[in-house]
């Protein structure tokens, strides 16, 4: 006999957001198969992303690289380059371009340094710009040494932390203290760690210097350093094996947390002190088959960007033109965290600024 049909109340279904990694017969209506152009909002439901307005109309060669000077007396300004021009402002673009020098693809990695801004790309120059001038670090009044060919750049704890991907994939190096063009003075210097990779040899892919600690990234393990204010006698805290970076400019700190992708999708660093341990969490578990599908193809330059405000990270790539959109509010039971994605913008460049700004 057949029973009466009895309606059911879902309540912000959804909100759990995309899952293409388990069947769809035993998910249940928290999760969404189809997750697009929308985020999570502040209250938990799935809602519409923010649009985007245009700040520079002008032509040109696309921008493929975007960052934020932060000057000496707290202002900023916006620095972009192109495949052909390094350029400074937003609504009106000035090329700064130093004479003579030329600009190889515009994919630049940069930092900020006590009041100066520096940009490094493996087989060019490196550039600084200080607010006035924008020329080789090699003309840089304070310059000394030999300024290392890198693509990887950080700045933190007093000083720049460089390395190469593309020649001596080993070794990082770091600058003299408050003195980004000096790299044979006072505590300048240099590890090659070849021999301290735990699970035999691999190539440096990312760095991040945050709270005390040096992250070195490689394709299939990192190795962490503590005291790293002082690098003469900073000290190796941490290994992890069979989980690397594989792209550089997926590196965000999220509060006290590293967020990067490795070939297993998005993880977690997280360093605790007590234990001297550093566990990882799989942020893209509901994602993983698609997400590493995707990576597995993309031959472009990934890319991703952190935002406090809108509380979530977006990753991007480029040739499959899709982004993912992790919200960062809270993890869900197993760690992982809600994603959407979207599928209407091509970004080829991101940068939050301190204004919140993306």
């Amino acid at each position: 006999m057949a029973k009466p049909l009895q309606s059911i109340a879902i309540q912000a279904p959804g909100f759990y957001g995309l899952n293409t990694q388990d069947s769809p017969t035993s998910l249940s209506e928290q999760f969404a198969l189809i997750a697009e152009n929308c985020v999570i909002d502040q209250f938990g439901r799935i809602g519409a992303r923010k649009g985007w307005t245009y700040e520079t109309t002008s032509g040109g060669d696309n921008i493929v690289h975007i960052s934020e000077f932060v000057k000496s007396d707290g202002t900023t300004e916006v620095i972009s380059a192109s495949a052909s021009n390094v350029y400074k402002g937003t609504t009106t673009l000035t090329d700064i371009t130093p004479a003579a020098h030329t600009v190889s693809d515009g994919l630049y990695d940069s930092a900020t340094l006590n009041g100066t801004h520096y940009l490094f790309r493996s087989g060019e120059a490196p550039l600084y710009y200080d607010g006035t001038t924008c020329a080789r670090i090699t003309a840089h009044p304070d310059y000394s040494g030999t300024v290392p060919q890198a693509d990887i750049v950080q700045a933190g704890l007093g000083r720049l932390w460089v390395a190469n991907t593309s020649s001596d994939k080993t070794t990082v190096y770091w600058s003299d203290l408050l003195i980004g063009a000096s790299w044979d003075t006072g505590s300048s210097g240099s590890i090659d760690i070849a021999k301290v990779w735990p699970d035999g040899g691999d190539e440096i892919t990312g760095l991040a210097v945050h709270n005390g600690i040096l992250a070195i990234f490689g394709k299939r393990q990192i190795v962490v350093y503590s005291g790293a204010q002082d690098p003469a006698t900073m000290q190796l805290a941490d290994t992890i094996v069979g989980i690397g970076c594989i792209a550089r400019d997926s590196i965000q700190i999220i509060g006290t947390d590293l967020m990067f992708l490795s070939d297993a999708g998005v993880r977690s660093l997280k360093r605790t002190v007590q234990e001297k341990s550093a566990p990882m969490t799989d942020i893209s578990k509901n994602i993983r088959t698609e997400l590493t599908q995707y990576v597995s193809q993309e031959t472009g330059n990934i890319l991703s960007v952190y935002s406090p405000e809108e509380a979530f990270y977006l990753l991007h790539l480029p040739n499959i033109g899709t982004t993912y959109c992790f919200d960062m509010r809270q993890a869900l039971q197993d760690g992982s965290h809600r994603v959407t994605q979207w599928d209407s913008i091509q970004p080829q460049a991101l940068c939050r600024t301190r204004s919140g700004d993306l």
